[in-house]
Order: C-alpha cells, then sequence, then structure tokens
C-alpha cells in the first residue's frame, strides 16, 4: 500500500515552525544560552571552550535547518532539534536563574513539539493514517494548550517579564504609558483568557479557537522585538511555534470538518 503523504497545507506550518526552532535556538546559542552556563558552572568548562560549543551548537542547528528541506535528511535534523529543544528546556530548568525557570519545559512545550510533529506528519504510514493524525492532533493540542496554560498562569501571578512587556507594548505602539499596578490587572485578564482558550482547544478543538492561538501566539512573540529592538529576534523566531502549531491544528480541524465523516453540510 502506497503511503499516502500529510497535505502540505498541513505539513507547510509544521516545517516553517521547525525551521524558526532551528534558526531561533541558533541565534541564541551564538549569542548564549543556559547550555553555556550548565557547561561553565556545573561542569568546569573554562568560559571561552564554553561559548565556543555554543558557537559550534549555533552552526550546526543552521545546518539542521537547511537538511529540514533535503529529503532524505529531514527526519533525521527533525531529530537532532527535538534533541536540542529538550536540552535546552532541560538546562533552563536545571540552572534556573530567571522567575518561573522552573516550568521551562512546559513553557517550551510548542518549540519542543514543532520537529516531533513534523517527523509524525513525514514519516511514511501505509495503512496507519488515522493512527497519524491522533498522534499529531495529540501531539499538537497537548503541547499548545500546556504552553497556554503555564503563561495564563505566569500571567496571573504578574511576571515580571510579562509586566515589563505588558508596558512596553503600550508605550512602543503609542498608546501611552501605564502603570504597574494597570499591567498587572490586564495581565490578569490575559491568564484567565490563555487558560481558558487552553481548556476550549482541548474539549471543543474548533478552528476559532486554534485561530485565536495562532494570533495571540505571533502578537506576543512580536512583543520581543517590539520592546527590545533587533537583538531579541532570536527569542521571536524561537516563539514562532506559538503562532504555526495552532495553524497547523486550525487547518486539521476545518480538514476534518470538511471531510465525508465531517460534519453534513446544511442545506441553502
Amino acid at each position: 500500500m502506497t503511503p499516502v503523504a500529510m497535505p502540505f497545507c498541513v505539513r507547510g506550518p509544521l516545517l516553517g515552525a521547525t525551521v524558526a526552532v532551528a534558526i531561533g535556538m541558533a541565534l541564541l546559542a551564538w549569542k548564549t544560552t543556559a547550555i553555556g552556563s550548565l557547561l561553565f558552572m556545573n561542569h568546569g568548562v573554562v568560559h571561552p571552550t564554553a561559548v565556543l560549543v555554543e558557537r559550534v551548537l549555533a552552526g550546526v542547528l543552521v545546518l539542521a535547518a537547511g537538511a529540514l528541506f533535503v529529503r532524505r535528511l529531514c527526519v533525521a535534523a527533525a531529530g537532532l532539534l527535538f534533541v536540542v529543544a529538550l536540552l535546552l528546556a532541560w538546562a533552563n530548568v536545571d540552572q534556573g536563574g530567571y522567575p518561573f525557570s522552573r516550568f521551562a519545559h512546559v513553557a517550551h512545550a510548542m518549540r519542543i513539539a514543532a520537529p516531533l510533529a513534523l517527523i509524525v506528519a513525514l514519516l511514511p504510514w501505509a495503512g496507519w493514517e488515522g493512527v497519524r493524525k491522533r498522534m499529531l492532533l495529540t501531539v499538537l493540542v497537548g503541547s499548545t494548550a500546556a504552553t497556554f496554560v503555564v503563561h495564563g498562569y505566569e500571567a496571573l501571578v504578574a511576571h515580571p517579564w510579562f509586566v515589563d512587556l505588558t508596558i512596553g507594548a503600550f508605550t512602543s505602539t503609542g498608546l501611552g504609558r501605564i502603570s504597574q499596578a494597570a499591567a498587572e490587572r490586564i495581565l490578569v485578564v490575559v491568564g484567565v483568557v490563555d487558560v481558558a482558550v487552553a481548556l476550549l482547544l482541548i474539549v471543543w478543538r474548533h478552528p476559532a479557537v486554534a485561530g485565536w492561538m495562532a494570533f495571540w501566539g505571533f502578537f506576543t512573540a512580536a512583543l520581543r522585538p517590539l520592546n527590545y529592538g533587533w537583538g531579541a529576534m532570536g527569542e521571536f523566531i524561537v516563539r514562532l511555534p506559538h503562532c504555526l502549531l495552532p495553524l497547523a491544528l486550525l487547518l486539521l480541524f476545518r480538514k476534518r470538518a470538511d471531510s465525508p465523516s465531517g460534519p453534513t453540510p446544511q442545506p441553502h
């Protein structure tokens, strides 16, 4: 039986998200990440060597991003990116040093899931297409809901970075300055909405929910360079899965609704 390829309208956002993870992590590694701190502080690696390791890692990540466009190398490159994303999240948890670092695995869930979802979409699944769709939905829904829940919680308890981003968003868009207290009140609303849409995604799985998450994921990622300038482009790019994974879900939900087994169209 010939393997059935996942439609490109779904594979495309997953490929884009995985490339973004590779390039984003490369930009972060070129400057410094928790991996370098782990080597330097926990394993006695001298600072210049730790920096060199991260520079080499950045180069490998760029090569992996290119390999994603080579059919024979794509799955292997995605697997490497999955491992590096997991390692970076673990290093953030281990090193700490910033608010709520213990949640890094969950906060990074979508960037970790992007290459895994691409692997699920690309592997030959002759005769097992239903299993592939269920696995893909599980990975995408689980990681998207997890990231939104943890970010919602952090907003509810006024994560200092989120407070700064909220104040900066008003200032940089010309809406005027707001106080810290006002930013924290806004974040309460944001936190409630984030948790609510995560729960809706799990129980309802509607294109409108995924569409909102795609918009909000892009907006919150874009706040990094908007507030901090071009030096934060790595932080923006590595967060593009926050938009692209919900976009893939939106397309999957619409495809399911349009399929013969989906809801019966109402007569006009």
